[in-house]
């Protein structure tokens, strides 16, 4: 069982580490300031990883988000940098954590497409609040509306094309293995 959770958590940690440069080599000039982009592939990463993973997916993006906030974003400090990396990895446990409050199912198979909507909808706006209210407090950006705007539209986008492509593996998977 312990091994099954440190990989989990390792397995999370390298995938949105992943998917965090290369979402920088293919959007980097859709970046608006440090930490907010008009597309960004790896919040649908988090939010995957939650849903599949649980709280060892969000310990890996937490490991994750810290590692790449003080590689990337070293200038900012530490404790900038900190926070940072918990809301990274809190908004979307949290996200997850209320959707199976609210009666969601657990897992991204059976979520509808409209609940699934929904769900990135939630994760996207609290995740965007969350990082732009923390960015203004720190002076990392002064206009906190253009930066929420550019953080919901690129984490919603980024949410919905990752976990999308994954609903449609999953579909695809089943299908292929019932024609067997």
């Amino acid at each position: 069982m312990l091994r099954l959770q440190l990989l989990s958590v390792v397995s999370s940690a390298v995938l949105y580490f992943g998917c965090f440069h290369l979402n920088m080599m293919l959007f980097d000039a859709l970046e608006l300031h440090s930490g907010a982009n008009w597309i960004f592939l790896p919040a649908g990463i988090r939010l995957l990883c939650t849903l599949l993973l649980g709280a060892e997916g969000a310990i890996g993006l937490l490991i994750a988000s810290l590692i790449i906030s003080i590689q990337t974003y070293g200038d900012m400090g530490l404790v900038t940098n900190l926070v940072s990396a918990c809301i990274s990895a809190g908004a979307p446990y949290l996200a997850y954590r209320l959707a199976l409050i609210n009666g969601l199912p657990a897992t991204l198979e059976k979520l509808s497409a409209a609940k699934l909507v929904l769900l990135c909808l939630v994760y996207a706006f609290m995740a965007a609040l969350l990082h732009s209210l923390w960015y203004l407090l720190r002076s990392v950006h002064s206009d906190m509306l253009t930066g929420f705007t550019a953080m919901f539209i690129g984490d919603l986008l980024g949410t919905l094309i990752v976990l999308y492509v994954m609903k449609i593996i999953l579909a695809t998977v089943r299908r292929t293995r019932g024609h067997v």
